[in-house]
């Protein structure tokens, strides 16, 4: 067993493998949650080939669907009673501009919707976790195309989107879910942290069309291997908290160290705005 439990969603490949093998390798235990049955057994055979002394465990769920999403953070809390660190690490890079039913683009609504109900599903028992510890951990990672994000575009139906622009969307809201999540969490013990990765050499955006995904697949040589772009999210998810600097709670961090966000957008009264809205799909029946 290991001395301390973090959940990773997307964990069956790239960023999100690598960093369950480097946390395996540091005596987490580990719940993989991901959307294909038979990936996630890879990725679980995998991240226990690192450590075999340690528990690992899959849960499938699919975050575009909120009754999956419930589902498998209920059967987190059946299961385990202890929650040191959830990473909310899977991302979407749309091919083509879809909706999901309630009319929001669906990348934003798995990335940003998806883990909102997940993160606040598993609240109770990360601040159960928190009163005895002191000490848990909320990662979600953005990226620098953060930049590219708008608020205005946030829960549109926007026919003439760009996926470039979706992906921005859904990075930018990540960030801003941090933000909120450090206001609304503060002296529970929970901390919060947004971060870039670097331009990760893995899946990501393989079916994007046109421009951007031919000048994706050409700079594939020269960007970070999957187990770099992981060191961020696995220094947070693992450094002591005096050397994360207890003043960076809601920061957003590359290379394992805050850096200021490239957006105006990202502001406390739009954190405030993004959690009042992302709540109605929380508080839904």
């Amino acid at each position: 067993m290991g001395i301390k439990r973090a959940v990773i969603t997307g964990a069956n490949s790239g960023i999100g493998l690598a960093t369950a093998k480097a946390l395996a390798v540091r005596s987490f235990d580990l719940v993989l949650i991901c959307r294909n049955e038979k990936r996630g057994q890879a990725a679980l055979a995998d991240v226990k080939a690192a450590n075999p002394n340690v528990q690992v465990d899959l849960i499938t769920a699919d975050l575009g669907d909120l009754n999956s999403v419930r589902q498998a953070a209920a059967d987190i809390r059946k299961r385990y009673d202890r929650l040191d660190v959830l990473l909310n690490n899977a991302g979407y890079t749309p091919a083509s501009i879809e909706f999901a039913p309630d009319g929001t683009e669906l990348s934003f609504f798995s990335s940003h919707v998806g883990h909102f109900v997940l993160t606040h599903e598993l609240l109770d028992l990360m601040k159960k976790t928190a009163a005895r510890t002191g000490d848990v951990r909320i990662i979600n990672l953005s990226s620098a195309a953060h930049a590219f994000g708008s608020k205005a575009r946030f829960f549109r139906h926007i026919d003439n989107l760009s996926t470039w622009a979706a992906y921005g969307d859904d990075k930018l809201a990540n960030v801003l879910f941090t933000k909120g999540l450090a206001t609304h969490l503060s002296g529970t013990g929970i901390t919060a942290y947004s971060v870039h990765p670097g331009a990760v050499r893995t899946s990501f955006g393989s079916d994007t069309p046109g421009f951007i995904g031919q000048a994706l697949k050409l700079a594939g040589p020269l960007m970070r291997s999957p187990e770099k772009g992981a060191q961020t999210s696995v220094f947070l998810a693992s450094a002591p908290l005096k050397t994360i600097g207890e003043s960076n709670n809601g920061a957003y961090f590359a290379d394992s160290r805050p850096k200021k966000t490239a957006n105006r957008d990202v502001t406390d009264a739009n954190a405030e705005w993004l959690w009042t809205k992302s709540m109605a799909y929380v508080e839904e029946v």
